[in-house]
């Protein structure tokens, strides 16, 4: 495989996308509260998803941080995270896809007809996925998919999920870490009502329900590898929030400064008034930070596991931040939802860092990486140590 057209070519096509009709679409997404299967559509009929994995699993990061910064600006944080849902399954899919029928349903994503989304929190799991109870039980070429998955976005509106489950072979289901993954289609599952949530009206989300048989080829990888399958995916998504946010900060504090430049308050503008001046600058120090990050990843060839999570974890508390700062500044009129966008805006960043894993699960992978320097340590302190016995 090639790895498609540039990341400058690449980027010029999704802003072609994103374009006064896909504006006026996350407009209605938010009125309605339904994720627009359109966007997803035109992403794909434009070649956006089929340039992105031109390189197969080993793609291009630049990509990945182009496309998502620029739905970011779009600030439309359901939409946004609906759109890297759908990225991330045709990550997983992409990696791991070892089945004809795997294949055509990898195809049919890429073009942007067939809709993914992902299934693993439950209620009595969450983020612990390894507690997950959902089973798949052998039975003949096939497995019979029992179990339910408690939030699940994009479930109405999508073909097919991707479904993490216990898998039990010959009556054993005591084997530690014996997960599958498999395609799901949403046809033979329950989809319960969407929950009301505080924000991302466009994402809509419900429980899921399903006690089905599917074939040896819906499995992505042996019983076994389902947990390193999701988590391939969880790390996509994660840098694709991470980008998001970046996107969408740059765009708030574009508009904060405007404002701040037309506004006057005792007499001149608030921007002359050196506590709040400093205040945004100091945010958009940070914000610059993250992007030139977000662009140091990108010219790696691979997605590590702790740096994505330490970039989303990270990208979500600045952008909660800098949102809510940006709402301060407006005073009133960002309060009110009527006036400006700002508090919707808000309330869409607060799942950033509940979304693809919570702050602590997070820095625990963080914390998971990090490597003791003994040596150091023993040379400088070693001598000390052993006095004090």
């Amino acid at each position: 495989m090639t790895n498609g057209t540039s990341a400058e070519n690449f980027c010029a096509a999704v802003e072609a996308v994103l374009d006064d009709r896909f504006r006026e679409t996350l407009a209605e997404a938010e009125r309605q509260g339904v994720f627009p299967r359109e966007v997803l559509a035109r992403l794909g009929a434009a070649g956006v998803f089929a340039d992105k994995w031109a390189g197969g699993y080993r793609f291009q990061l630049a990509k990945l941080v182009g496309l998502h910064t620029a739905l970011g600006a779009a600030c439309s944080g359901g939409v946004g995270v609906g759109v890297s849902l759908h990225d991330s399954a045709l990550a997983v899919l992409y990696r791991f896809a070892g089945s004809d029928h795997l294949r055509s349903l990898r195809a049919d994503a890429t073009a942007g007809t067939a809709v993914l989304c992902i299934g693993v929190s439950e209620e009595t799991g969450g983020s612990d996925l390894q507690a997950v109870r959902t089973t798949a039980v052998r039975d003949g070429n096939g497995y019979v998919l029992t179990g339910a998955k408690a939030f699940v976005s994009l479930s109405n509106v999508a073909d097919f999920a991707l479904v993490l489950a216990r898998c039990v072979e010959n009556g054993d289901d005591h084997r530690p870490g014996n997960l599958g993954l498999f395609a799901l289609p949403l046809t033979s599952a329950s989809v319960g009502k969407p929950y009301d949530k505080l924000g991302a009206n466009s994402l809509d989300t419900a429980p899921i329900e399903f006690d089905t048989w599917l074939p040896d080829e819906a499995l992505l990888g042996r019983p076994g590898t389902g947990l390193a399958a999701i988590t391939w995916g969880l790390t996509h998504e994660r840098l694709s929030i991470a980008a998001q946010i970046s996107g969408a900060c740059g765009r708030v504090l574009g508009l904060t400064v405007a404002r701040m430049m037309r506004r006057e308050q005792f007499g001149k503008p608030l921007f002359g008034h050196q506590a709040l001046r400093l205040r945004v600058a100091e945010l958009q120090a940070r914000v610059d930070m993250l992007r030139l990050a977000l662009q140091g990843v990108a010219t790696t060839e691979q997605i590590d596991v702790r740096t994505a999570a330490g970039l989303k974890v990270t990208a979500a508390r600045l952008g909660q931040e800098v949102v809510g700062e940006c709402l301060h500044i407006f005073g009133g009129a960002g309060y009110l939802t009527a006036e400006t966008p700002l508090a919707g805006w808000w309330q869409d960043m607060r799942l950033s860092r509940i979304g693809s894993g919570t702050d602590e699960v997070l820095w625990e992978l963080v914390a998971a990486g990090m490597k003791p320097d003994f040596n150091e340590y023993e040379a400088l302190f070693g001598q000390a140590d052993h006095r004090r016995g």
